[in-house]
């Protein structure tokens, strides 16, 4: 039975091996940047943005209090803010949708 190579690519360095099928993960798709999402758990300390609001790349749209520190939230692009999913004094888990925004195009 011929075993089947994989191809890795870490740091622009390519390995053929071997990963047994047990240790397969789903890929995992590049983050939507129109869904800002908490990168870490915490508390939502202040909304910057309101829904309608138009915003540059790199604007800040909230703080996130996390380990005792304000984490500012960033817009990756510039847009207009569809959704605010949150409040000030929200609890959010990583991962969890804070705001949605629209591109224009």
């Amino acid at each position: 039975m011929e075993k089947k190579l994989d191809k890795l690519i870490i740091d622009d360095t390519e390995y053929v091996t071997e990963i047994p099928d047990h240790c397969r993960k789903p890929y995992k798709c590049v983050p939507d940047p129109s869904e800002i999402t908490a990168f870490i758990p915490g508390t939502i300390v202040e909304i910057k943005v309101s829904e309608g609001d138009s915003v540059e790349a790199g604007a800040i749209l909230l703080l996130l209090d996390a380990m005792k520190m304000h984490n500012e939230i960033c817009s990756a692009k510039r847009g207009i803010i569809g959704k605010i999913h949150v409040c000030e004094g929200d609890s959010v888990q990583k991962n969890q949708l804070l705001i949605s925004l629209i591109y224009p195009e």
